[in-house]
């Protein structure tokens, strides 16, 4: 079992300070629920981040990204703290789950999202680079995973700024969304002409960050018209 396997070479934090930390663990604040399936999280856990307004980032965890047993609120850059709930949510063992929804997907609706993912002895992370598996670095994996969501931030907020210059690139913005909201009537037509531009815009997720008010509204109206496009799509075609 990975939890058994793993869980010895993991623990570098007081008992005290594994205490205090699930303080902030607010799952129980979301819709507490009984999953319908077993959850087995000495084989496979899903680690959520979302970055929030005022450098905050939401943590969750869950066996498969469904029934979350933990749901955190915390400073993007406070180190300290995150390595702490990212110890807990790797190595420790949980009883209380919540539905995604409603209130947990309002939440983290229009924002930027990333997993890690475990499975066995591996850690596959959203970054462009890994954790290493040996038992003596396994302990470090908590401190790994605040440290990435940390820099990943400044990395995306770099980005935003780029395309916050001197304002130009909201008119593309506004040019994009005028073409995915053109319609011909034919659903799967309308979806498919488009695919490239989708796959253009999806990969500027990081704008969800933007300081820039309009760029961060123009691009939450161009998901939710990506959403519609393949909604409708997926309607006619499944």
């Amino acid at each position: 079992m990975w939890f058994q396997g793993f869980q010895k070479h993991a623990r570098g934090r007081e008992r005290g300070r594994d205490l205090d930390v699930y303080r902030l663990n607010q799952v129980a604040q979301f819709d507490p629920i009984e999953p319908p399936y077993p959850q087995d999280l000495s084989k496979r856990r899903v680690i959520e981040f979302a970055y929030l307004p005022h450098d905050e980032v939401l943590i969750m965890a869950s066996m498969d990204g469904q029934y979350p047993c933990w749901v955190s609120r915390t400073g993007v850059h406070d180190i300290g703290t995150n390595t702490a709930i990212a110890d807990a949510i790797l190595f420790d063992d949980f009883s209380t789950f919540a539905s995604l929804h409603p209130r947990l997907g309002a939440l983290t609706e229009d924002r930027y999202r990333r997993r890690f993912y475990l499975s066995g002895t591996d850690i596959k992370t959203p970054f462009d680079y890994g954790f290493s598996s040996e038992p003596d670095q396994v302990k470090y994996w908590g401190q790994h995973v605040a440290r990435g969501i940390s820099g990943h931030y400044l990395r995306i907020r770099e980005l935003c700024t780029y395309r916050e210059l001197d304002g130009q690139y909201l008119g593309f913005l506004k040019a994009y969304l005028a073409m995915l909201q053109t319609r011909s009537g034919d659903a799967v037509r309308d979806y498919e002409d488009k695919r490239n531009l989708i796959g253009l815009l999806t990969d500027e997720d990081y704008l969800y960050v933007s300081d820039d008010e309009a760029i961060r509204s123009t691009y939450v109206r161009i998901r939710h018209e990506i959403g519609d496009l393949y909604n409708s799509y997926m309607t006619i075609v499944r």
